[in-house]
């Protein structure tokens, strides 16, 4: 098989496997498609724009079906703690593109960066196996302006780690908000897919501009977004299986298995093993999805009190 046949066969596949746990986990999946797409022979920046442009239209219609559900009434959450968060998201995912480019000329290679995701990484890994989450709506608790100003300065980390790592933002997101701001698992969910959206659009539009619209990258990203557009709906509907049966503190405490993965990744690029680390990548995104099936599967029939 050529590599042009490969491409497009292989790219909705890796599109359906890590957007199916974005949609699980309100997360995105470019700890899988970036990785991929370097084994594909592109370079970095092109890698990082795929990963984040075709988490958009994966996501589109799950969010918008989602959205009125985060209630945007005067002191609802939508108002209290999404539009900060998303403000913040939006002033910095423009700045993903520039900052990359600057590091690598700079230092050569993006080490300094993964240093930098290796420490956030284990800080969230630690955090969200011994934390626990609020599960059903009516626990949300009020977000008075202290809190406003916290979720905008979240916001703005989280758009510029999103568009500089192809990673999506709720990686940061979704920790955040259920361990700092007390989120109930209901909230969190349509929250972190929303922020996902948004970010992992602004910030992969400029992967797309320059001295030239890249076309090229425009395109792989849709291949792969293809298989993302089924994907991501089967993973909020395991999400929803998993929620009702009353397993809210599993599906907080396995974001965990996200968080070894990017460590993983990034500890042995870091270690010059890039290449073996693509390779677990696709082992692990295959093991993530079985896993997610046949959980989703024994929660439907083993439903309990959480």
């Amino acid at each position: 098989m050529n590599d042009a046949m490969l491409l497009w066969c292989g790219a909705p596949l890796i599109g359906f496997i890590g957007m199916m746990s974005g949609g699980y986990w309100g997360v995105g999946c470019g700890w899988l498609v970036v990785p991929t797409m370097l084994i594909l022979g592109f370079e970095p920046l092109e890698a990082v724009g795929i990963g984040l442009l075709q988490m958009a239209p994966s996501a589109l219609l799950t969010v918008i079906r989602q959205a009125p559900e985060i209630g945007w009434k005067k002191g609802e959450p939508g108002r209290t703690l999404v539009l900060p968060l998303a403000a913040g998201a939006l002033l910095t995912s423009f700045a993903g593109k520039p900052i990359n480019r600057l590091l690598i000329e700079f230092f050569g290679d993006s080490r300094p960066l993964q240093y930098l995701l290796i420490g956030v990484i284990l800080v969230i890994g630690i955090q969200t196996l011994l934390g626990k989450t609020a599960v059903n709506a009516a626990e949300m608790p009020p977000i008075d302006l202290r809190k406003q100003k916290i979720a905008f300065g979240a916001g703005l980390a989280t758009g510029l780690l999103s568009s500089l790592l192809g990673v999506g933002g709720g990686i940061l997101t979704r920790p955040l908000l259920s361990s700092f701001f007390r989120v109930p698992e209901y909230y969190t969910s349509r929250i972190v897919r929303l922020l996902l959206l948004l970010t992992t659009t602004l910030g992969g539009i400029t992967y797309l501009t320059g001295d030239q619209f890249h076309w090229h990258i425009l395109a792989v990203s849709m291949v792969t977004a293809a298989g993302g557009i089924l994907g991501f709906p089967l993973g909020a509907k395991m999400h929803k299986i998993v929620f009702n049966a009353g397993f809210a503190q599993h599906i907080h405490k396995s974001f965990a298995i996200v968080a070894l993965a990017l460590l993983t990744s990034t500890s042995l690029n870091l270690a010059g093993c890039g290449e073996i680390s693509r390779y677990i990548m696709l082992g692990i995104g295959a093991g993530l999805t079985l896993y997610l099936v046949l959980f989703s599967w024994y929660a439907a029939r083993h439903r309990r009190a959480d």
